[in-house]
């Protein structure tokens, strides 16, 4: 099952007044959660998507009947096959030609992130390991005393060391750059640490946070007490506040220069992964309605195209070996295997010891041959 294993059709009914308390406020204090920390990490939405699934098997969920993953996939516009998210690229103009496999969308000519699939990102199962939760839960207490303190250097380097447990333990969440390219990933972790420093000591973004907080302790709930359904109109409140955050994100986004350090330079995308991480945490404590209007307002409801005839020329990824394609044009592309950025502006070379050709990664002079691990090196062909 995906992210939102939550079988809609199992539970029946019960009136708010015969929930458990407990159950209730731990619910709440997990809302809060992903709410308060919706921009610092996905994770945050995934773990209690898992939660939720756990919580789901344990009640009994049967498996005959549509589950709730599917009904979210079905809402989000499945892609059919021979199919490819419609998007462009906002560095180069390219349209979107070549089929994904990842949430995170590259541009198929200059290798630049230029869309986010939700769609993508539900079809994983993904369970954040104990590290990454073990890493949040050591910081907490000392992240709130370096914001009480104003000491920005140790807020940031707490940081770093959860988004670095993040990109290790949840690699499903962030990019599939992050896999195999360390100075990538680097860049990612400082990137998140800078952008959470930033929210945490600006006054708005604060305040934000806690108009946030009231909204969610306002929440009312029905349904099964393992897996309880948000109130629509106690949830609308909520979307409403989560809009005013992506605002104040986006502009902390220019006023912070962030762009400098974003490995991805998507700032035209900050909205976007705000409401799907809001949307990964939220949908499945929603009814299928409330679940459409979110993503309807989110902009998520995705759109695809045909697969339109190319004269691309398949090569092979010198990482992985996989193969990727070289549309005319092109001057580097993701591979969507591996996640290195290879070079489509140089030639393919061969391996001297198994005759494989290959195509080395940007910035790279040579790399073992991903069939047979010789040496391969660039030896000045271009």
């Amino acid at each position: 099952m995906g992210l939102f294993g939550k079988n809609r059709q199992e539970p029946t009914p019960v009136r708010r007044a015969g929930l458990d308390p407990a159950v209730v406020a731990q619910k709440r204090a997990q809302a809060m959660q992903w709410s308060a920390q919706m921009m610092s990490t996905q994770a945050q939405a995934l773990q209690q998507a898992a939660a939720l699934r756990r919580a789901s098997a344990s009640d009994g969920a049967g498996t005959g009947s549509m589950t709730w993953v599917r009904q979210v996939i079905a809402i989000l516009a499945p892609q059919p096959p021979g199919f490819v998210k419609r998007c462009s690229c906002a560095v180069c103009g390219a349209p979107k030609k070549l089929p994904t496999v990842a949430a995170y969308v590259y541009c198929d000519y200059c290798a630049s992130l230029i869309d986010y699939d939700l769609r993508r990102a539900c079809e994983g199962d993904t369970t954040a390991g104990p590290a990454y939760a073990a890493t949040v839960n050591a910081t907490q207490a000392a992240s709130r005393a370096a914001v009480v303190a104003g000491d920005r250097d140790a807020y940031r380097d707490l940081q770093r060391k959860v988004y670095q447990a993040y990109a290790e333990n949840m690699p499903m969440a962030v990019s599939h750059r992050a896999k195999n390219d360390p100075a990538y990933r680097t860049a990612y972790v400082n990137f998140m640490a800078e952008f959470a420093l930033a929210r945490a000591f600006d006054p708005a973004a604060q305040a934000l946070e806690a108009e946030m907080k009231q909204h969610v302790m306002g929440l009312r709930y029905s349904g099964n007490m393992l897996s309880p359904t948000v109130e629509a109109d106690s949830f609308w409140p909520v979307a409403d506040t989560i809009e005013k955050q992506i605002e104040n994100n986006k502009a902390l986004y220019r006023s912070a220069r962030l762009a400098d350090a974003d490995p991805d330079n998507a700032g035209h995308l900050t909205d976007k992964f705000a409401w799907s991480s809001f949307c990964q945490g939220w949908l499945a404590m929603l009814s299928a309605d409330s679940a459409e209007q979110l993503l309807d307002r989110a902009g998520l409801k995705n759109q695809y195209v045909p697969i339109q005839p190319h004269d691309g020329q398949p090569r092979h990824c010198g990482g992985c070996g996989g193969e990727i394609t070289a549309l005319p044009g092109a001057s580097a592309v993701i591979c969507e295997g591996c996640g290195r950025k290879m070079d489509l502006g140089s030639a393919e070379i061969p391996c001297a010891s198994c005759g494989a050709t290959m195509t080395l990664p940007s910035g790279a002079d040579g790399i073992a041959c991903p069939f047979c691990q010789s040496r391969v090196d660039r030896a000045g062909i271009r």
